[in-house]
């Protein structure tokens, strides 16, 4: 592999993804930002925003924004903490939810297109090998 092949096939697959699954994800209804949202809240429904903040790898303004977009489109509500009433607890709508689940097939079915005509052990050689490559580059960003 040449010098900066991988960085090239890195940029042209992460387009296409991205391109592909906006374009399924805003037929229904569910804009940039809001899948890691929406899936983190979908596990851990009631979470402060300082956890979507860190779990989800966003900047706090970035979370405070998208969570005000989806709050207008009854996605999620805020309320404060019974205990500490400076703290937001954000939970899911059953509008929400149901984007969460729309979510859900739209990336089952973009996974299906992406390994068409792989195989089991071809799909979870794949998968180990980014793990792999995703973590040797978080090592360098400690």
């Amino acid at each position: 592999m040449k010098t900066g092949e991988l960085h090239q096939l890195f940029l042209k697959t992460s387009r296409m993804h991205y391109k592909c699954s906006q374009t399924k994800l805003l037929k229904s209804g569910i804009t940039p930002g809001q899948p890691r949202i929406l899936n983190f809240l979908y596990e851990h429904d009631g979470c402060i925003q300082r956890e979507l903040s860190k779990s989800c790898d966003l900047k706090p303004a970035t979370v405070t924004n998208i969570l005000a977009g989806m709050e207008k489109a009854d996605l999620i509500f805020r309320i404060n903490d019974s205990t500490d009433r400076r703290i937001l607890r954000v939970f899911l709508t059953d509008k929400g939810t149901q984007a969460q689940q729309k979510l859900d097939r739209v990336f089952a079915a973009l996974e299906k297109d992406c390994f068409e005509d792989y195989s089991d052990q071809e799909k979870e050689a794949m998968h180990i090998f980014l793990d792999r490559i995703y973590f040797n580059l978080k090592k360098m960003e400690e």
